[in-house]
């Protein structure tokens, strides 16, 4: 829609509120430098610029004609680093790598296993949160809505899929309101920080030798403690503010506008918020359960790629700096990107795990080792459409009476 301002015309629709979709476009032209003058001819730095940087041009050409381009861009950068992977015989998984599959299936059926059991810890996490939040769900509901949220964050472009379809179940077969729903999903997602520094930080407590003799991963240390000291912050705001909450003997949040008043009128946001969030850590139990939970969780996921490792015959990794390696990977699968971060994982994992052992050639499994943890969320995402599918549906019965 077009808009006049002092005599001149200005475009308010899609090329206002795309200019994000120009990134890509500039990488361009740095990748075309990085291919031709920096790398090494024939470096794999060199044919991943090249690759990325040919994914690159239908999303720049959609771009030019002036229509939106991100989610071209996203998927033709997913395609090129999936061509790189394939073009490169140190990546490109092989039939030997499938054969070990098949010859060690009892360790990649533990592994499958679990990485099913992060669901677990998951649920419990999200319903301890929830009762303590006065909403009336079991266990086995609160795993089938994290099982169905599953499915919709693996099946569905973005991540937050399934964190939309978890407040709108809430709200539908729990009785919640809207606000408390995205305030205890929004701190469950949040908990589930803590607990991945603290892996972390687990692994270079454990492997600090292997850390100081790598410069790359010794110069992540100050971003790490600046992370950690957020984190600390986090719990212990949730701390004092479960405590006062508990002190004060108040009962759940205020869930629509003016339900409570003040001397100056109606609450104000920043406290309504502050009480939905700290309602739902009222428990003394409930903050370290959940912290406990969510650790318990990001420690499957390790544990399960360690299966994979061992089935593929990783060679020169000790199990414990998989604690370093794994979250670290999939911190890099998760960055804007790819959809799905797919290529952007396998890339990642291959090049940890072939520096945590130089020399030993883990590369490709390493991109097999990401191709298998795909393949068991994906096991468990076809579960959660399952639960969606056959689950409850309709209104809620008597859930949650005290939020309304």
């Amino acid at each position: 829609m077009d808009s006049s301002v002092g005599g001149k015309t200005r475009n308010s629709g899609a090329a206002a509120i795309s200019r994000r979709e120009w990134i890509p476009v500039a990488l361009i032209p740095l990748l075309a430098l990085v291919h031709f003058f920096i790398a090494p001819p024939g470096a794999a730095l060199s044919r991943l610029s090249l690759f990325v940087g040919l994914a690159l041009l239908p999303g720049t050409l959609w771009r030019l004609l002036g229509k939106s381009s991100w989610n071209i861009h996203r998927i033709c950068f997913a395609l090129g680093l999936v061509l790189f992977v394939l073009d490169n015989p140190e990546l490109r998984p092989d039939r030997e790598s499938w054969n070990k599959i098949l010859s060690h299936w009892p360790l990649v059926s533990l592994g499958f296993l679990i990485s099913f059991s992060q669901s677990l810890w998951g649920s419990l996490r999200t319903h301890r949160l929830l009762t303590d939040a006065h909403t009336r769900i079991s266990q086995y509901e609160s795993l089938k809505l994290c099982l169905s949220g599953s499915f919709f964050n693996i099946f569905l472009p973005g991540s937050t899929g399934g964190d939309a379809y978890r407040v709108y179940a809430l709200t539908r077969d729990h009785g919640m309101r809207l606000a408390p729903a995205i305030a205890s999903l929004t701190l469950d997602r949040f908990l589930g920080l803590p607990s991945l520094i603290l892996v972390v930080l687990l692994g270079m407590l454990l492997d600090h030798g292997f850390i100081s003799g790598n410069r790359l991963l010794a110069g992540l240390i100050p971003f790490l403690a600046a992370a950690a000291a957020v984190c600390a912050a986090l719990v212990c705001y949730l701390a004092i503010a479960g405590r006062t909450h508990r002190k004060n003997g108040a009962g759940p949040a205020p869930a629509g506008d003016g339900e409570e008043k003040t001397p100056g009128g109606a609450i104000g946001w920043p406290r309504r918020i502050h009480r939905m969030i700290a309602t739902n850590v009222t428990r003394r139990a409930t903050l370290p359960l959940t912290l406990f939970h969510g650790f318990l969780s990001h420690a499957a996921c390790v544990a399960a790629c360690l299966c994979f490792g061992l089935a593929l015959g990783v060679e020169g990794v000790p199990p414990l700096r998989y604690f370093l390696i794994v979250p670290m990977a999939l911190t890099i699968n998760a960055l804007p990107g790819a959809p799905g971060g797919v290529g952007q994982g396998e890339l990642a994992m291959a090049t940890l795990l072939d520096m945590a052992a130089p020399g030993a050639g883990n590369a490709q499994a390493g991109v097999m080792v990401m191709l298998l943890l795909r393949l068991s969320n994906m096991a468990i995402g076809l579960a959660g459409g399952a639960c969606y599918a056959f689950g409850r549906r309709g209104g809620a019965k008597g859930g949650a009476g005290t939020w309304r």
